[in-house]
């Protein structure tokens, strides 16, 4: 056997990690050289490591693919990282077949990396016959029927909420002056929904509105909103696996490190109660389990019922961080961007407060919530223009070809009127885009505007759009459409019927300096306040009257 000698040895130690590191490279390059769909019109240049990732993660509220739109088309190629090229469209045959066709469209490996760190192999980050046998397990939890039981939840949250924000009036309220208070309501609305989903959850109480526990709260935001420019480190990770385990000692990793350490901690807890209540239920003949009103009650017992062909129990733990994750901080964010809504626009907040104040209970029931006709224009006006997601990502996993509802002209010249795709390209789904597309929504699309949704309803365009709910993409489409929409949308109605009904909203600065910023999900920032990070601070009052 011939020797190795230690210069081929040390040799061999030094490249291999170079070679690791470059190889994603050279096989993006080669990917976008070879796939079918380079004929699509785009820019050239950008940045030489980053593309036009900066110009994008820059622009307030999809700018820059709108200017993008108007000068190359409905399809779009741009450079994103490493010199991949990333496709845009806002066809809406494209988008359906995009989301319906789950088998061709998944999540990049990179985003199902950043997905399990988050929140583990749970709903968001399963593919194919496991997501499938994951959702079919989850549904009952999500059930219409389910989510009227979770209402009274809902409620009591939110009452507890008013109350908190009523006893800040009383704090800060000045003899001889109006009572009234500055408030964060994005971090109010933060902790009420952390409760929420702590209760209708897993039947657990976070008390974090009585700042009890802030921690999770705090450990979660850290991963889903770090400090603002582009997370090199972090990118790095995404898209060289062989880095993942090198970069370790960055502050990104810290923070994901440590709030995985507090949901796992928190899940196994929980998951150890829920055993213990199944073995008592069967020790004494009752229905305990049955009686919880919890998704995760719900989850277990379902997951029983499978009899074999459910989840294991590491599915099982996995699925409580993504109920944290994507059960709350959606929620509040997008509560709070109806807050500054209603505060920009107080004819708006006046009228809706007047219906509301028609109903003669503060315990409605789903039913009656969302009988609310002005109260459920509103919400779907303010899920559409504020689209606290702007977007998703998918790669096709095998070559296909897309229909189109109107052709495009390739950098060849030619029309065409599908779109040929590749294994490994990869699609932005523009939610954001989508829903203030003024092809769709007409010249007033980036105005808020609840009275579209009123009299004949949303323009005849908008049917077009794939969607689960609203003739609008919030919630996307198709197989992995948002499953918990329902419980969102009630969760949300019950928090501004609660609020409203008490307290009147107006924006502690002028809306020009509430900002946007996007890492993951949207969150209202103060433009002279950054190093504050998320925060929408209002002067909250007493009702007095309803004009």
């Amino acid at each position: 056997m011939p020797s190795i000698s230690t210069g081929t040895l040390i040799g061999t130690v030094i490249l291999t990690p170079i070679v690791l590191s470059v190889l994603p490279i050279v096989v993006s390059m080669l990917q976008t050289t070879f796939s079918a769909s380079r004929v699509v019109p785009g820019p050239n240049g950008g940045h030489f490591l980053f593309g036009y990732l900066g110009s994008i993660r820059n622009a307030i509220k999809g700018e820059w693919h709108e200017e993008m739109l108007k000068k190359y088309g409905h399809v779009i190629r741009y450079k994103a990282f490493l010199g991949k090229d990333q496709l845009f469209t806002t066809d809406p045959k494209a988008l359906s077949r995009i989301l319906t066709n789950t088998d061709i469209y998944q999540r990049p490996s990179e985003g199902r990396y950043a997905l399990s760190e988050i929140v583990g192999e749970g709903l968001l980050h399963s593919e194919g016959a496991d997501h499938k046998r994951q959702r079919r397990v989850l549904n009952p939890a999500f059930s219409i029927g389910h989510i009227k039981e979770l209402t009274e939840i809902f409620l009591s949250k939110s009452q507890e909420l008013r109350d908190i924000l009523g006893g800040q009036i009383k704090l800060a309220s000045v003899p001889g002056a109006p009572p009234s208070a500055n408030v964060d309501m994005l971090l109010y609305l933060t902790q009420a929904t952390l409760d929420i989903i702590g209760l209708a959850g897993f039947n657990y109480s976070f008390d974090a509105l009585s700042n009890k526990q802030t921690g999770l709260a705090q450990a979660i935001a850290a991963v889903l909103h770090p400090p603002a420019g582009i997370p090199v480190i972090f990118i790095l990770k995404l898209q060289i696996p062989f880095l993942r385990n090198i970069l370790v000692f960055d502050k990104n990793t810290r923070n994901i490190t440590r709030a995985r350490k507090q949901m796992d901690d928190i899940g196994r807890d929980l998951v150890e109660r829920k055993k213990a209540e199944i073995l008592e239920e069967k020790a004494t003949g009752g229905d305990i389990i049955a009686k919880s009103k919890d998704l995760l009650s719900l989850l277990i017992r379902s997951n029983m019922n499978e009899q074999g062909n459910g989840l294991t129990e590491d599915e099982v733990l996995h699925q409580i961080p993504t109920f944290l994750v994507a059960g709350h901080e959606t929620t509040a964010t997008s509560t709070t961007w109806a807050l500054f809504s209603l505060g920009a626009h107080q004819d708006i907040q006046r009228r809706l407060r007047a219906e509301l104040l028609l109903v003669p209970t503060d315990t409605p029931t789903m039913g009656e919530l969302d009988s609310l006709v002005y109260l459920d224009a509103f919400v779907r006006e303010s899920l559409r223009y504020h689209s606290v997601v702007p977007g998703v990502m998918r790669t096709a996993v095998k070559d296909d070809i897309i229909p189109l509802e109107k052709p495009f002209v390739g950098t060849d010249g030619k029309l065409r009127d599908v779109l040929k795709v590749s294994k490994g390209d990869t699609f932005l789904v523009p939610i954001l885009t989508m829903n203030i597309l003024e092809s769709i929504w007409g010249p007033d699309a980036q105005e808020f505007n609840p009275d579209r949704w009123l009299d004949q309803g949303p323009p005849k365009a908008s049917q077009s759009i794939p969607s689960i709910w609203g003739n609008q993409l919030t919630f996307l489409a198709g197989p992995r459409a948002c499953i918990g929409f329902k419980f969102s949308l009630i969760e949300m109605k019950a928090i501004l019927f609660t609020l409203l009904r008490s307290f009147e909203f107006e924006l502690a600065v002028s809306p020009e300096e509430i900002t946007r910023r996007t890492p993951t999900v949207t969150r209202p920032e103060v433009k002279s306040e950054p190093q504050k990070g998320g925060q929408l601070p209002m002067i909250i009052r007493p009702v007095t009257s309803v004009v």
